[in-house]
């Protein structure tokens, strides 16, 4: 009986101190446990955030030219800062919040592959487009290069055939031989004489050859003649006509011969009233087909 009692109090003793021990421990282990569970939400907290900042930075990054998508990618990155300031204010008790942040972020990584793909299929769009713009410039260029090259000998052509027919026309022109003229007087049988007195004369027989030329047109020539006494004044006006070089001349006599090319007497007699006629210098101009061909003069006393 004693014996117990002696042995009783030295067990308690030692009972406790087993628990105080066991307390030691445990609070050890879950000191312990506690602080690696605040390392941790310490450590996923900073790489929750250096992932969002490599996100904003991924998004900073893309260029697109596209307005719609533009403002969209605009909308993710401040989705994405609310969200990682956010996170750097998260208290350390807050660990559910860490679970919650961590699928935001999985699920803005899927949006994210889906926007840079789209992103990405723009861009290559837009990169073909470029291409075929390039192609199309280059292009251009080669056509507008070709077009005034093309310009450039169309122009050459042009001013060869101006050239050339200015020779043909020049060569096409239909020389007469020199121009003999007289004036006549009409007697009383009616025959026309030549005279050289003004107060005599009723009429200017004027008369030439068209000489031969292969080159131009045949068929029938307008042969215009004019007579101008000294003051320029028109004898025995017919009319007016123009000329190829658009001058306009009042002719005394007009002739419509047929030329075969070959050399061609032509001969014109232009009544005159001897009232008109005084002493001078009477200059008789010809035109062949509105072309000047000769001039020749005569002098009455």
């Amino acid at each position: 009986m004693s014996t117990r009692n002696s042995l009783k109090p030295n067990g308690y003793k030692y009972l406790i101190g087993v628990l105080v021990l066991l307390l030691i421990i445990y609070s050890f282990r879950l000191n312990s446990n506690y602080q690696k569970l605040e390392d941790a939400f310490s450590e996923q907290k900073i790489e929750l955030q250096a992932e969002l900042d490599e996100i904003i930075e991924d998004y900073k990054n893309v260029s697109v030219k596209n307005k719609e998508i533009n403002k969209r990618l605009i909308r993710e990155i401040n989705k994405i800062i609310d969200l990682r300031d956010s996170i750097k204010s998260l208290e350390k008790s807050n660990y559910n919040l860490i679970v919650k942040y961590s699928r935001q972020i999985v699920k803005l990584e899927r949006e994210n592959r889906r926007l840079f793909i789209q992103v990405d299929s723009l861009n290559k769009q837009n990169y073909a487009l470029l291409q075929e713009n390039i192609i199309v410039k280059e292009q251009l260029n080669k056509n507008t290069k070709s077009q005034k090259t093309l310009v450039a000998k169309n122009q050459s052509l042009i001013d060869k055939q101006k050239k050339l027919k200015a020779k043909v026309d020049i060569a096409g022109i239909i020389k007469t031989s020199s121009i003999r003229a007289i004036a006549m007087k009409e007697r009383s049988s009616g025959k026309l004489t030549s005279t050289s007195r003004s107060s005599r004369a009723d009429a200017f027989k004027v008369n030439f050859d068209l000489l031969a030329n292969p080159v131009t047109d045949p068929g029938r020539k307008e042969i215009l003649i004019q007579i101008l006494d000294q003051n320029k004044n028109v004898i025995a006006a017919k009319g007016n006509k123009k000329l190829k070089n658009n001058a306009t001349i009042v002719f005394s006599d007009e002739i419509k011969a047929d030329y075969d090319n070959n050399q061609l007497g032509i001969v014109s007699l232009v009544l005159v009233n001897r009232d008109d006629i005084n002493k001078g210098r009477y200059t008789i101009n010809t035109f062949v087909d509105g072309i000047f061909s000769g001039t020749t003069t005569v002098k009455l006393r």
